[in-house]
């Protein structure tokens, strides 16, 4: 499985995601965190915002979806299931208010 990636170089299955321009070696975190900032401020984004912010994003986004809480858990590297569901409580809330909701709707209450 061979892909090519924005700038026509080649990626393959054991390539880094994120990696130094020019080498084969992982960007090392000062650099992605660099290229995060410029990305914000180039888009009109908070400044405020953090790589960790992506990691927060996407979980609240799979809880949204319906995600269960041990694929979040699992995903995210939480080795306790209540740690994913005392960092996303708020998250979750919102799915039991949406699923009650529509058990109410679905029994004419």
């Amino acid at each position: 499985y061979i892909t090519e990636t924005y700038d026509q170089r080649q990626l393959t299955d054991d390539d880094f995601l994120f990696r130094r321009q020019g080498a084969r070696l992982p960007m090392t975190p000062t650099t992605f965190t660099y290229r995060f900032k410029l990305i914000l401020k180039k888009n009109g984004l908070p400044q405020e915002l953090n790589v960790h912010s992506l990691r927060h994003t996407a979980a609240s986004l799979m809880i949204a979806g319906g995600t269960d809480v041990a694929t979040v858990a699992g995903i995210l590297g939480h080795s306790q299931p209540s740690t994913t569901l005392d960092i996303y409580t708020h998250a979750f809330d919102k799915n039991k208010k949406a699923a009650s909701a529509e058990l109410q709707g679905m029994l004419e209450i």
